[in-house]
């Protein structure tokens, strides 16, 4: 697999709702991308906002555009922030949620992200449901 198929991210999005729901996050949004930054599937729930899916696109557009997860992106200053943000068209969101997806051998397939819980539990969400579509989260 070179790229994440519809049918994947799915099943992504599928399991990352089960999780949340185990976790009590049900207001949720789940963003699934291409290694190029192209959604492959947005889902949000009922009851989120209408932010949910931006969120968690920036989160994933996040990811790939640092090739680390989100929440590995350490402390930025307010004018660090507001500098990446301006330069990225406001897609940059350091935000715990956004992991990098990959294959057995290690080849990036795309994003994944999860917004509606703490960015420590979105993450939490989001690695399990890759983890159970049988792809990698290097963490």
């Amino acid at each position: 697999m070179s790229t994440i198929t519809l049918e994947v991210a799915t099943k992504i999005a599928q399991t990352a709702y089960a999780e949340g729901a185990a976790r009590n996050v049900v207001n949720m949004s789940v963003v699934i991308t291409d290694a190029g930054g192209h959604v492959r599937l947005a889902m949000r729930a009922d009851g989120q906002g209408i932010f949910g899916v931006d969120i968690a696109k920036g989160k994933a557009i996040t990811a790939l555009g640092f090739g680390r997860n989100t929440s590995l992106m350490g402390n930025f200053e307010a004018a660090g922030v507001a500098g990446l943000s301006g330069v990225t068209g406001g897609r940059f969101l350091p935000i715990g949620g956004g992991v990098l997806v990959r294959d057995d051998a290690g080849n990036l397939l795309g994003a994944a992200a999860v917004a509606g819980g703490a960015p420590a539990v979105d993450e939490e969400i989001i690695i399990a449901a890759v983890e159970a579509a049988g792809l990698k989260v290097l963490r």
